[in-house]
């Protein structure tokens, strides 16, 4: 039996090494939530490559950002595997799935730590969080055209 826990993990290998591992141990849904500087690093090979895979396995992916002109580009790419909205202004960085958590923290541009979590409470404590978002965010076409236009 996996042990429950929460855990910072610091140091880039080690954080990339933990998001991996959240990447490919999702089974149902995957929901991330991020700030708008986030959708360049989602389009990175690596972690791209984790939503291809998910996507691959039948994982249901949810993306609320801001959408912005600066990353309309990546978030054009993120439709293509995953049901994106818009939502002006947010500033959190985390991802749910249906049994794991993670955040990130920023100390200027770069991911510092990364906040893990297993235990139940906490996952279903983010789901509701990220739920309410979702409900209050606009369909990423939309924005889209708005930008456009």
């Amino acid at each position: 039996m996996e042990t429950k826990q929460t855990v910072v993990i610091s140091g880039s290998d080690n954080i990339v090494a933990a998001i991996s591992r959240y990447q490919s141990n999702i089974r149902k849904t995957w929901c991330a939530c991020v700030d708008a500087r986030i959708p360049a690093f989602s389009m990175s090979e690596g972690v791209r490559q984790g939503y291809i895979a998910a996507k691959n396995r039948g994982v249901q992916i949810r993306y609320i950002t801001e959408i912005n002109s600066e990353n309309l580009a990546q978030c054009k790419e993120i439709i293509k595997f995953a049901e994106l909205r818009h939502l002006a202004g947010i500033k959190a960085s985390f991802s749910v799935s249906e049994s794991e958590f993670v955040a990130g923290l920023r100390g200027g541009k770069s991911l510092e730590k990364l906040v893990y979590s297993n235990i139940p409470e906490m996952v279903v404590h983010q789901q509701g969080v990220f739920e309410t978002f979702w409900n209050n965010a606009t369909p990423a076409l939309d924005r889209i055209k708005e930008l456009e236009s």
